[in-house]
């Protein structure tokens, strides 16, 4: 029986993008792109590419919708050459690979090399990245020295790692449910004990004592690797599977907080694909996910009808403790956009409300920058300071964050 947990040999042996099209991003990949930057611009898309959207809403035109406002903001004519050059390799890149969907949100990433119009026939790339999203983002171009990440942080948050641990009474398989796909960790446990014999009398009785305590150290194994995979790959929820009453079983041996990260024991074959462990587990997470969203909403409510509640609704509020740095979950539904400023001193956020744009900052008195969400930016600001951003995708917990201005936040303090 195999004992030891190498913490080494914990890695992913599959990353997602079967046919439902979704991608399995992970913190390594958000690390690379939290800090790549590029002098010659990175231009980031993202883009709803729902069947329902496309045929409503063509891609084509709502790529050029997107491109319109960003163009006249640079005024580098080499720049300006580049960026038309790169938009039309993407926009190439849309009509000929895109204008069917695969999944349902599409992220690019396109950091051109140095680029000479006159000498260079193509862009080259330093990196090119497509992402295919599980959850539809809001349409968004952007070019600036970094990437523009709020939409897929947005996203890593609302879809945390869910573990999934199968066994029977002689293997087990650890895989991981994220970001709408299932992969499976390069490591397994499995029980190297003799299969059972077929002596008789007091030889048999004695040999099946022998075979049940093997068996239970078999579980006890599978518990200390699930507990050791769960600590290092920051599971969110649990699931455990396996035929008949194993998984129920299995449960006895774990340490309570795994118990409560527990979703539910299921039955499955141990012979299973990748794809079998996302469509049973996918439902079980989106039901978790809708009753988590339900519970921040009741504590949202109770904090709000307390007289010194944690917590705060509509947009001048939530903008606010935003400033303030106050913020713990920043919550809205995944609909709502609002225009307006920014301070380019402060970072402090105004939303356009008014019949005549402010003309400088109510906090500190600084300039002002017109920007298209800024809930989206407060989303940012939210995450980059350890907080949390719940979006609230259920119908019937939607309409009650919108009977109050359609954000709130719950508040450290």
């Amino acid at each position: 029986m195999t004992g030891r947990i190498i913490p080494e040999e914990m890695a992913l042996s599959l990353i997602g993008d079967d046919e439902r099209g979704y991608d399995f991003i992970t913190e390594k990949d958000i690390l690379a792109l939290k800090t790549f930057s590029s002098d010659q611009g990175v231009l980031t898309l993202y883009m709803d590419i729902r069947p329902e959207r496309l045929q409503d809403n063509p891609l084509g035109l709502r790529y050029k919708n997107l491109i319109s406002p960003v163009r006249p903001e640079i005024h580098d004519r080499n720049a300006l050459l580049l960026f038309d050059a790169v938009t039309a390799d993407i926009g190439r890149l849309l009509e000929n690979t895109y204008s069917r969907s695969r999944g349902r949100g599409l992220a690019i990433f396109a950091a051109p090399q140095k680029f000479s119009p006159k000498r260079d026939r193509a862009v080259r790339y330093e990196k090119f990245l497509v992402y295919h999203l599980p959850e539809a983002p809001q349409d968004m171009l952007a070019w600036g020295a970094t990437p523009a990440l709020t939409p897929l942080l947005i996203q890593l948050d609302e879809h945390e790692p869910t573990g999934v641990v199968l066994t029977d009474r002689r293997r087990a398989r650890f895989f991981v449910y994220y970001m709408g796909e299932a992969a499976e960790y390069g490591i397994s446990e499995v029980d190297e004990t003799p299969p059972k014999t077929k002596a008789l009398g007091w030889g048999a009785h004695n040999h099946e004592q022998w075979q049940e305590e093997q068996y239970r150290k078999h579980l006890r194994h599978v518990a200390a690797f699930t507990e050791a995979i769960a600590d290092k790959a920051g599971w969110k929820w649990l699931v455990l599977a396996g035929p008949d009453e194993i998984p129920a079983e299995l449960t006895r041996y774990l340490a309570k907080p795994l118990k409560d990260k527990l979703l539910d024991a299921i039955t499955l074959s141990l012979n299973v694909t990748y794809n079998d462990v996302r469509d049973k587990v996918a439902p079980l997470v989106q039901e978790a996910e809708v009753r988590e969203e339900a519970q921040i909403l009741k504590t949202f409510i109770g904090e709000l009808a307390r007289e010194s509640g944690r917590a705060v609704a509509g947009l001048a509020d939530a903008t606010l403790a935003a400033q303030q740095a106050r913020i713990d979950t920043l919550i809205f539904p995944p609909d709502f956009i609002q225009p307006g400023w920014q301070c380019q001193s402060c970072g402090g956020l105004i939303a356009d409300l008014a019949d005549t744009p402010p003309e400088q900052c109510i906090y500190c008195g600084g300039p002002l920058k017109k920007i298209p969400d800024i809930v989206t930016v407060a989303a940012m600001q939210t995450l980059n300071l350890g907080g949390h951003v719940e979006v609230v995708r259920d119908k019937e917990n939607q309409s009650v964050i919108k009977t109050h201005g359609d954000i709130g936040a719950l508040l450290r303090f």
